[in-house]
């Protein structure tokens, strides 16, 4: 079994540093370059694409700490109603999933950027950012799961337990091998991305079954499911259906060929020293 350590780093003015927060930030600015580098190979402006990743990490944190307290934590809200505003006291991955998609469907179409080859570009430069985030979730043993003798788990305070942040962290690094072996060819636009979604939304629909269902604190859950197993519903719908959409045109994987030199165009028959003679002179 693994041992459960405490990763908080140092302490600035009274305010500990987590590995947590680190990790995180390292994903994200990694992600960043990672998509505005295969941005540019479909053809994107870099200027276009970190506008949308800035933004879209701005809104993604805003609904993912919304997501967690109204519909894992509602409890939080009639307890201390300023929670909302603390966006650091609760994190769902999918409320990120969902506040980044829709900041990104609104600037793209405002900015009239191509959709699905930024989505594409994203999915590269997430997967390696998702890395890193479920590395933190993994230092901060945030993802309890039932109590168990497996031997991946981690020795928490109360007994072993899955620590789903750990399974999320080694399925993800096996998800993206997959997307990059996979983007190593041209695909039609939104192929890429939509395979993110057929992998991810199954396993994590799966994993989310091991979550602790004892404790203070237990996540909400409705019809018997998790809120990430309601959307995981969708985001495997959506995978598919980008995956199976007709779209004979392949994305751009790199830079254009360089054009041919200009050549004259040739001459025509009408062009030539017989056809400038006057008829009445051809005898």
């Amino acid at each position: 079994m693994i041992p459960y350590l405490d990763f908080n780093l140092f302490e600035i003015a009274g305010l500990p540093i987590h590995m947590f927060g680190v990790l995180v930030a390292a994903g994200v600015i990694l992600g960043d370059r990672i998509t505005v580098r295969e941005g540019a190979k479909r053809g994107l402006d870099p200027r276009d694409v970190r506008y949308l990743n800035a933004r879209m990490v701005i809104g993604g944190f805003i609904a993912a700490h919304l997501v967690s307290v109204v519909f894992y934590f509602p409890e939080r809200i009639k307890e201390n109603p300023w929670v909302l505003l603390n966006l650091w006291s609760g994190l769902s991955s999918f409320g990120g999933f969902a506040g980044g998609v829709l900041t990104f469907l609104y600037l793209s179409r405002k900015e009239k950027i191509p959709t699905l080859p930024y989505a594409d570009a994203a999915a590269l430069g997430l997967s390696i950012g998702w890395i890193f985030g479920r590395l933190g979730c993994t230092t901060a043993h945030d993802h309890p799961g039932r109590h168990t003798n497996f031997f991946l788990a981690v020795k928490y305070p109360d007994g072993p337990r899955h620590d789903l942040g750990l399974y999320e962290l080694l399925f993800t690094i096996v998800l993206t091998v997959i997307l990059y072996r996979y983007a190593r060819k041209p695909r039609p636009a939104g192929r890429l991305i939509g395979l993110f979604a057929v992998i991810y939304a199954p396993v994590r629909f799966i994993l989310d079954f091991l979550r602790a269902t004892d404790g203070a604190r237990p996540d909400e859950r409705y019809a018997a499911l998790t809120p990430a197993q309601w959307a995981c519903m969708g985001a495997l719908g959506l995978g598919i259906w980008l995956m199976r959409r007709p779209s004979p045109v392949l994305e751009f994987t790199g830079p254009p060929p360089p054009s041919p030199p200009h050549q004259p165009p040739p001459e025509s028959p009408s062009d030539s020293p017989s056809d400038q003679i006057p008829l009445g002179v051809r005898d």
